[in-house]
């Protein structure tokens, strides 16, 4: 007994100061979405109910304190999706497939490295809020505000999107200076060194946000440059390089149980040296929480006509020289929810997305045609832990 009592004694003697200089937690959410999908169109798709998961995850954090206020940390950030899809794999890039990196921060702020939402996009979450900004059910306004998204990407992958958590980045994201706060980041040229330094493409990526928040007000604004991405996926003779921006501008107010935000968004492409495309629109969106449990929330979204002279499209963007007018889709949804606690909320509600006659949206769970929509109704429920 003696032994056993001397074998804890000197686990938790060398286990103690451990214990003192790192400090790791263990954490995350589940997001699960049981709905009718309904896409309009016999004729291609089926209707029927869906079961799936919105980005569940689960992450892992850790933090050295250095002293002087500085600490050393990391997060390792990995999905969950086959909690419900069973054998389904959990992440095509595996552990750390969502927001991770190592890095150091103090007073001063917090620079790191890895693979994180960019700070165009941490603009863009502000103004969505509860909502998605890609599935099928609850998302969309990324979809049709930002080209889609890109998760654990690189300058290569999924180019004509500017949703991004971005692989091999450099990250600063400032302190709060009276309520003001800025964040950066770029990314490494891995995909260039195989290029020749005398070849046209090297891409790379550049992104900027500023934040301001007081009292009831909050007003935001994030901008995100690609150079050389290709986001029609030309031959590069035909494509030769160019630049691709986007800018998002939010404000929001809070008064009350009243939680409004307004966003506008630009995106400019450069399809070849000689041709861009270009498409912008508008979103607001909602929270009125009603009393106790009781949370409303709507957003509407808009996405206008594509312009410019580019004779190639980008993704769900159609050549505006090619189609005109009428290609551009808006997007509408309205949910109840009850929170059963701090950690665990059910909500019902109803989305529909609508394209232009010479537009053709989609989510990506069926698909659809020109003119189409896709319309859902059903549940959510959401757990963190």
């Amino acid at each position: 007994m003696n032994k056993k009592v001397m074998a804890l004694a000197v686990a938790g003697a060398l286990a103690a100061p451990a214990a003192a200089l790192a400090q790791v937690q263990i954490g995350g959410s589940i997001t699960l979405f049981y709905y009718q999908h309904d896409p309009d169109n016999d004729s291609i798709s089926r209707t029927g109910d869906v079961m799936e998961t919105s980005e569940p995850e689960i992450y892992v954090r850790g933090e050295d304190k250095l002293g002087g206020g500085n600490s050393a940390w990391f997060q390792c950030t990995s999905s969950l999706d086959g909690i419900v899809s069973g054998s389904a794999p959990a992440s095509s890039a595996g552990w750390c497939g969502r927001n991770s990196g190592i890095g150091f921060r103090g007073g001063w702020g917090n620079v790191f490295f890895g693979n994180w939402d960019m700070p165009q996009k941490l603009v863009f979450n502000r103004a969505r809020g509860w909502f998605g900004g890609t599935n099928a059910f609850t998302g969309g306004s990324a979809v049709l505000l930002n080209g889609g998204s890109a998760s654990g990407s690189t300058n290569v992958q999924n180019v004509g999107t500017f949703f991004r958590r971005q692989a091999n980045t450099l990250n600063y994201h400032g302190p709060n200076w009276g309520g003001f706060s800025i964040q950066a980041a770029f990314s490494a040229a891995n995909e260039s060194t195989g290029n020749a330094d005398s070849g046209p493409l090297d891409p790379r990526m550049y992104s900027v946000a500023g934040h301001f928040a007081t009292g009831p007000f909050y007003v935001g604004l994030g901008y995100e440059l690609h150079q050389d991405y290709n986001p029609a996926g030309l031959a590069p003779a035909v494509y030769g390089g160019g630049d691709d921006t986007a800018l998002t501008l939010v404000l929001g107010l809070r008064m009350g149980g009243f939680d409004v935000r307004a966003m506008y968004n630009k995106s400019e492409y450069e399809t070849t040296s000689t041709t861009n495309l270009d498409v912008d629109g508008y979103g607001v969106f909602a929270d009125w929480n009603i009393s106790g449990p009781h949370t409303l929330r709507a957003q509407y979204v808009l996405a206008n006509d594509t312009e410019g002279n580019s004779t190639v499209g980008i993704g769900s963007y159609v050549a505006p020289a090619t189609f005109g007018s009428d290609t551009g889709a808006d997007l509408m949804a309205i949910f109840y929810s009850y929170a059963l606690s701090k950690r665990t909320e059910v909500s019902v509600g109803y989305s529909q997305l609508s394209s232009d006659d010479n537009a053709a949206f989609s989510k990506g769970k069926t698909a659809v045609t020109l003119g189409g929509s896709q319309k859902n109704y059903g549940l959510v429920v959401r757990h963190r832990f």
